[in-house]
């Protein structure tokens, strides 16, 4: 795929985020959009042939409940047959193509995935064998085809449906739970436990991720995507990580279950991005699992949210947690990489930056197209959290994210490029640049992974990770428009970044730094390209 020279996002060039600067939230807030009508359809299926679940009953009633207080029109259908499940979907589907307003899908109850496709099981299915599964089963495509007909402003859909074995002792599918789905267009798609993994039903009176559900939607002006990260750490802690709720989103509008309070100004929002930072540079030394978990659920989407996540993470698994994974679709399905020699999967498990690592780039001006320079930078040595090049002077964090630079420049902790990348995922990054002689400059971005495509560079032809990101300068405005390319499972570092800063709308200056090599650690498994050019 050839690179867009329009996209323009995240850059991790040095003078490029000495000037650079945030922007409005990526997540534009849309005063219209609480004024329009809200339809829910909410599904409990309990009465099973194969044996009663406990919860997906109560769960439903309860969910609806604080749908309609939440302001819906709900559809609650308990113990459903597979033409009562088809006839709600296609009215509500209706509903949102004629209103054009809010959509909830809720459904609890067994689900089941079949080459790669997610089924719904209703209670008056016979399934014998995975022959009957198409025929007997609600296939959840005519849920999204109906989405897609309805073309309505915003709509979530969450799946309580990963409960073990739908089909007693005598049967059993080749793939546990459901499989990974993109959401469409204007949709955020929640699923109780990973792709590929199963959750238990539960002895109380909700499953223990609704029961979690429950409780957050409560929470006055919560961004509808924090309340599922609070979620999915309630459930992750509840469960010692053998359960881990998943969500693919492609919102492009805020939206909360219940309203909150107004807007924060500019100034509110200052001391509170000082408060996490200070709160962060202690918690990144010290802080335990505990106090972590406080200070992601107080802010999920904050400005440290992602580094503590992943430090988090190195907490639990130092005691024991072996969380579940995302099982991925097949390699058919899976975007592919060249690689000199033959074709590799991606495989999506970040690798870490290795000492004698190379990489090797060309700056390009943007607004000239001609080359600017070439230059190198080597892994020395990784000191905790720290990335070492060449001579020391050259240092980031272990994602990439600037630390010190050679001129004396220094950064504050921020989370530009961070551990785990979906399509879909948001989140926000601020940071002050302290230079040489004192200046300081602040500047926030909000994120979001567009994309994944095939990129081709002078070092080779990647699957990657599209990320865009809009900055603005807190000090003199200045916009900054950025787009980075990653592929966290093949190098830490980015593979391509543009950049352009604008004054007044005008574009001033651009640049994009390209791979012309890279070259793995002595000892260490290649990464998938080896192409070079030669300096």
């Amino acid at each position: 795929m050839p690179i867009h020279r329009h996209a323009l996002i995240l850059s991790a060039t040095l003078s490029a985020l000495s000037a650079a600067a945030p922007c409005q939230s990526a997540l534009a807030a849309e005063p219209e959009l609480a004024r329009l009508p809200r339809h829910a359809l909410v599904i409990g299926n309990s009465r099973y042939p194969v044996g009663e679940l406990i919860n997906p009953r109560h769960d439903a009633q309860a969910i609806a409940e604080r749908l309609r207080l939440a302001g819906f029109s709900v559809d609650l259908q308990l113990d459903t047959d597979r033409r009562g499940l088809q006839d709600a979907i296609r009215q509500w589907s209706e509903r949102l193509r004629r209103d054009r307003g809010v959509g909830v899908f809720y459904y609890a109850g067994h689900g089941v995935q079949l080459n790669w496709r997610n089924f719904l099981v209703p209670v008056d299915a016979k399934i014998r064998g995975k022959e009957d599964i198409q025929a007997e089963a609600v296939d959840l495509g005519t849920l999204i085809d109906g989405i897609g007909r309805a073309r309505n402003a915003l709509n979530i859909v969450i799946l309580d449906a990963c409960r073990n074995n739908p089909f007693g002792a005598d049967f059993r599918v080749d793939d546990k739970g459901l499989s990974q789905l993109d959401a469409p267009v204007g949709t955020l798609l929640a699923f109780a436990t990973a792709p590929g993994n199963t959750a238990e039903d539960g002895d109380g009176s909700h499953g223990l991720y609704t029961d979690h559900l429950l409780k957050e939607m409560q929470v006055p002006g919560a961004a509808v995507e924090e309340v599922f990260k609070r979620v999915r750490l309630s459930v992750r802690r509840g469960s010692q990580g053998a359960q881990i709720p998943w969500e693919s989103t492609s919102l492009e509008n805020e939206f909360s279950f219940l309203p909150g309070p107004a807007g924060r100004d500019a100034g509110k929002a200052e001391k509170e991005f000082a408060a996490d930072l200070a709160a962060w540079q202690q918690l990144r030394v010290d802080g335990s699992v505990e106090q972590l978990e406080a200070f992601i659920r107080q802010r999920p989407q904050g400005k440290f949210a992602e580094l503590a996540q992943f430090r988090l993470d190195q907490r639990l698994a130092a005691q024991g947690e072996r969380p579940v994974r995302p099982i991925q679709p097949l390699p058919a399905r899976q975007a592919e990489v060249c690689v000199p020699g033959g074709i590799a999967p991606h495989t999506g498990s970040p690798v870490p930056f290795q000492p004698g690592e190379r990489y090797g780039y060309r700056r390009l001006d943007l607004l000239t197209a001609t080359e600017k320079d070439r230059f190198a930078l080597t892994v020395r040595r990784i000191d905790g959290d720290e990335v070492f090049f060449d001579d020391g002077q050259t240092v980031t964090d272990r994602f990439g994210n600037n630390v010190r630079a050679p001129d004396g420049r220094q950064w504050t902790p921020y989370q530009f490029f961070i551990d785990d990348y979906q399509v879909g995922k948001r989140w926000q990054a601020q940071f002050v640049v302290t230079r040489a002689d004192g200046r300081r400059t602040s500047s926030t971005f909000d994120l979001r992974v567009v994309d994944r495509e095939r990129i081709t560079l002078p070092a080779g032809t990647f699957d990657a990770f599209r990320i865009e990101a809009r900055g603005t300068n807190l000090g003199d405005g200045s916009t900054l428009e950025q787009t980075a390319w990653v592929a966290p499972d093949k190098m830490r570092r980015f593979l391509a970044l543009e950049t352009v800063i604008r004054q007044g709308g005008k574009a001033v200056s651009g640049e994009r730094i390209e791979l012309v090599e890279h070259r793995a650690a002595a000892g260490a498994a290649p990464a998938a390209t080896t192409w070079r050019s030669t300096y």
